[in-house]
């Protein structure tokens, strides 16, 4: 019995992981969920859903126009020293990159509107667009979490575009808030309104064109 006993207290001790465990963790799924890595995967859900014909000639179109020149463009202001860090962590370091980007990806929009892309893509370049300028509004007067308003965009626009399967995707969402609150990066109503506005501009478009599946 006092055997047993002192192997239920060893396993009733609580386990202790290193603070440097937690902070790594957070900082490998913050890039995972990077904003940029979230748009590729809702080009790649988006055309899927499309079921073009060139479905794959347009992700690597969109992924050429509307990914890798903003990526660059915010490594490029790293580089130089314009802004902290890709993240852009710094509230008042946001307003003019968010800008140019916005900027840009409007005419990537009108490109490739132009040029008959998939009206799924089209409208889903919209919602980018609309939430990249929303993020830009708000970042002039506080500070919201963009990697949760891309992660809940992806989420919803799964569960939008396939159905109640995609449902669990939307556990990606608490995991990406936590990781930006435990860097100390966003507070946690910084969290959910990004969320909140992910979901909405998601849901709320694709229902006003039609391209709800569920």
């Amino acid at each position: 019995m006092e055997t047993d006993k002192k192997l239920y207290q060893q396993s009733a001790e609580p386990i202790v992981i290193p603070e440097g465990w937690r902070d790594r963790s957070a900082r490998i799924i913050s890039n995972v969920f990077s904003p940029p890595l979230i748009a590729l995967a809702c080009i790649v859900v988006t055309a899927h859903a499309a079921k073009a014909d060139s479905s794959l000639w347009w992700i690597f179109m969109f992924i050429a126009l509307l990914i890798i020149p903003p990526t660059l463009y915010i490594l490029s202001l790293v580089h130089s020293g314009a802004v902290s860090d890709f993240h852009l962590s710094r509230r008042e370091e946001r307003a003019k990159p968010l800008l140019v980007i916005f900027t840009y990806a409007s005419l990537v929009f009108v490109v490739t509107y132009l040029l008959n892309a998939p009206r799924l893509m089209i409208i889903v370049t919209g919602i980018a667009l609309i939430q990249i300028l929303l993020v830009f509004l708000i970042t002039l007067r506080w500070k919201i979490s963009g990697h949760c308003t891309s992660a809940a965009g992806l989420s919803f626009l799964a569960i939008a575009l396939y159905g109640e399967p995609m449902i669990p995707l939307t556990l990606i969402i608490p995991v990406v808030a936590w990781s930006r609150i435990r860097l100390g990066r966003h507070t946690l109503y910084q969290t959910i309104a990004g969320t909140f506005l992910g979901a909405v501009t998601v849901m709320g478009i694709l229902y006003m064109t039609g391209s709800l599946s569920i």
